[in-house]
């Protein structure tokens, strides 16, 4: 410094401005958007930079467009929710062989230190990721699908140094800026805290639907474990280290457009039914309480649990009939009825909770000829229906023969005797002299 002070101007000058750049580089005010090789400003210890692992198109992927069209939660949502696949890792059972990959080789074991057990560490972790999903159309499991594509994410502890990743990222997944429907991601240092652990599943996973990272401290796509996020944001914020061609990026709106919203109902656990203690739902979707009915109609009903349900059994009284389903959907049609009548449907789980719904219907007595109802079916058709499959098949095919045997009472013949030759051509079914 005292030298620059006894210097000449002109030297001066350039001592100062070299102290400013210096000074600028330093992390004061520095833009961590502007480049992924930038520092962590918010002091976290683990970073996700370098987790992105390149991956080549396959000629029938086609590389996702900038724009992403907003999807609200709570529209239709396909039939089949998407399924990510956990994998805590045991550091010796190996995956089978799976496209999209970002390691070779066996993950170290996951290694929980803020839980009393395995279980107790996973569903801490389960917690976050079921809040940040919830939207979502997709489903977790701790068991691998025997069938379809799925996302995997093995859970180790450790590091990425068996993997050839960096020793401070965080985890890893094979990326291509659009969605690979399906493909292995995985953290490499899980175990330290729920939320942290919970953090890199995301990210990573995520990465497979081809987010990028973003500037916002408070989305789950920052390149470093956020501390303070509680979700994908939606809300488009800048991109760091550009790769899409996308400046901003919205993670909540691509995550929905890559997985599509949530049905609405309860999601199935990632557990299985380790402790049921729910009753089921069970409800009528048609017909109404007190609708009037013609002899021949379809009860629908709505019914799930949240874990599985065992059976749903209708039963028609006073008519006496009854049927059971194993699976949906739960549809009946009832033929013959005759007079008004109670329905009740019985929905049971697997540990034997029971919930009962009940409706009445207004009939009229047999004989009587009705319009035909909203819910009547093709005259002279009598099934009971079900998709019941093959366990359901016979109690199927029990109410086909219990309805199908109610059927209409035949009608006798009524003919007024009408004297002379009228009468006469009627009995020969021959028209009448002129």
């Amino acid at each position: 410094m005292f030298a620059i002070a006894v210097g000449s101007t002109k030297t001066r000058n350039a001592a100062l401005l070299a102290l400013a750049l210096v000074s600028s580089l330093g992390g004061c005010g520095g833009d961590p958007a502007a480049d992924e090789t930038t520092g962590d400003a918010g002091g976290h210890a683990a970073s996700m930079h370098g987790d992105l692992l390149p991956v080549t198109a396959p000629t029938t992927v086609a590389v996702a467009a900038a724009g992403v069209a907003p999807v609200a939660a709570g529209s239709s949502a396909s039939a089949d929710p998407k399924v990510i696949y956990l994998v805590y890792a045991d550091g010796k059972t190996p995956l089978p062989a799976t496209n999209y990959n970002a390691c070779s080789g066996l993950a170290p074991k996951f290694d929980c230190t803020f839980g009393s057990s395995l279980l107790d560490c996973q569903q801490q972790i389960q917690a976050f990721l079921d809040r940040w999903y919830a939207d979502f159309n997709v489903i977790f499991t701790l068991t691998r699908p025997t069938s379809g594509s799925f996302y995997t994410e093995v859970v180790s502890s450790g590091g990425g140094a068996w993997c050839n990743a960096d020793t401070s990222v965080a985890g890893i997944a094979p990326f291509l800026c659009t969605d690979l429907h399906g493909g292995v991601a995985y953290t490499l240092d899980g175990g330290q805290s729920a939320h942290d652990t919970a953090v890199i599943i995301a990210q990573e996973q995520a990465h497979l639907l081809g987010l990028e990272h973003v500037s916002d401290t408070n989305d789950i796509m920052y390149p470093y474990i956020c501390q303070g996020c509680d979700g994908f944001e939606n809300v488009a914020v800048q991109t760091t280290g550009v790769r899409c061609d996308r400046q901003t990026q919205n993670s909540y709106q691509m995550m929905m457009s890559a997985l599509g919203p949530w049905g609405g109902g309860t999601k199935p656990s990632a557990f299985g039914c380790t402790d049921d203690t729910s009753a089921p739902k069970v409800s009528f979707s048609a017909p109404t309480n007190h609708a009037m009915m013609g002899h021949d109609f379809s009860v629908k009903v709505d019914a799930s649990d949240d874990c599985d349900l065992a059976n749903v059994t209708i039963n028609v009284m006073p008519q006496g009939l009854s049927a059971s389903a194993k699976k949906g959907p739960y549809e009946w049609d009832l033929t013959g009825i005759d007079g008004n009548q109670t329905i009740t449907v019985t929905a049971t789980d697997g540990v034997g909770h029971a919930t009962v719904a009940t409706l009445d219907v207004l009939v009229p007595a047999s004989g009587v000829v009705v319009p035909a109802s909203s819910g009547s079916m093709t005259a002279g058709c009598t099934v009971a229906s079900g998709a019941f499959g093959a366990a359901g098949l016979i109690p199927s095919l029990a109410m086909l023969l219990v309805f199908g045997g109610r059927g209409r009472r035949p009608i006798r013949s009524r003919l007024r005797v009408v004297p002379g030759a009228l009468a006469d051509a009627l009995r020969r079914r021959l028209p009448p002299q002129a």
